[in-house]
């Protein structure tokens, strides 16, 4: 006859509570633990310096900035965290005037576009910053310029640009064309090393990305590949000024394409500079 103990039952419900209490413990909700800006608040211009804590160190950890109430699929201005490290800091450059979230994605392979933490901030600007900010971004209508001659006294226009890039040994962004949307009607589709010349209404204009698409040489056909973010950038565009706005494609696990406007002397040196190809409809 085996001899019961009385003993055994509460002993193994003790240890059962210690080992769920040990591995089932919550991690940080909200973030405020594991991730912060130096600042709340910071004046347009200034660098952003994100701090955080509690990385697990994996290869393909990294914290994003974001407008606030963005989907948590959006990348926004991202960067990796160094491998190996558990806390650390990295320092983002100036975004526009603007409520912002930093968001850090831990164990990204595993578990994708979970976000392991979030912190709010804000971008503000005075009158003084903002006509300086205007004159980097912005400026008049080059009569002598055979591109802007002709431009109509109501518009201003828009040099939408793909600098080149070379492929790597995963992937070729430089074989995918991206689809540009004007206020969500299709304008050009822009291959690798090219620009397009877009007269735009006055006003707030919005570019995204549509279709990214790529030649499919085993297939014979063309084929769309898979985007995990829609590119999104707006321009207040004023009559008889140019602007520059920028298409880049980043590779992370899908593409990813950004549209940023840049200044226009920046715009401007990236087209000559890599002898850009003009494309016309």
């Amino acid at each position: 006859m085996p001899i019961k103990s009385p003993k055994i039952r509460p002993i193994v419900s003790v240890i059962i509570l210690i080992m769920a209490t040990f591995f089932c413990q919550p991690g940080p909700v909200g973030g405020a633990s594991i991730l912060t800006t130096d600042r709340d608040i910071y004046n347009y211009g200034e660098a952003i310096k994100v701090n955080f804590s509690d990385s697990p160190g994996n290869e393909r950890d990294w914290i994003c900035i974001v407008p606030v109430g963005s989907p948590d699929t959006e990348a926004g201005d991202y960067k990796y965290m160094p491998k190996g490290w558990s806390q650390g800091s990295l320092i983002f450059p100036p975004p526009s005037p603007g409520k912002y979230e930093v968001r850090a994605y831990y164990n990204y392979s595993r578990n994708g576009y979970a976000v392991s933490g979030r912190y709010p901030f804000s971008v503000v600007i005075n009158p003084e910053a903002e006509a300086t900010m205007a004159q980097r971004m912005e400026r008049k209508i080059d009569p002598n310029n055979p591109f802007e001659a002709n431009l109509l006294p109501e518009q201003g226009l828009v040099y939408i640009f793909r600098e080149s890039v070379a492929g790597s040994t995963f992937t070729d962004p430089a074989n995918v064309k991206a689809q540009i949307m004007v206020d969500r009607k299709h304008v050009v589709v822009m291959p690798n090393a090219s620009f397009f010349l877009f007269s735009a209404p006055a006003g707030k204009v919005n570019f995204t990305t549509g279709r990214l698409t790529q030649w499919n040489a085993h297939k014979g056909d063309i084929e769309e590949v898979w985007s995990v973010r829609v590119g999104d950038a707006t321009i207040n565009v004023r009559p008889g000024y140019v602007y520059y706005l920028k298409l880049s494609l980043i590779f992370m696990g899908g593409y990813g394409p950004l549209l940023d406007n840049v200044p226009h002397k920046e715009g401007a040196d990236i087209i000559e500079s890599y002898k850009l190809t003009q494309l016309k409809k």
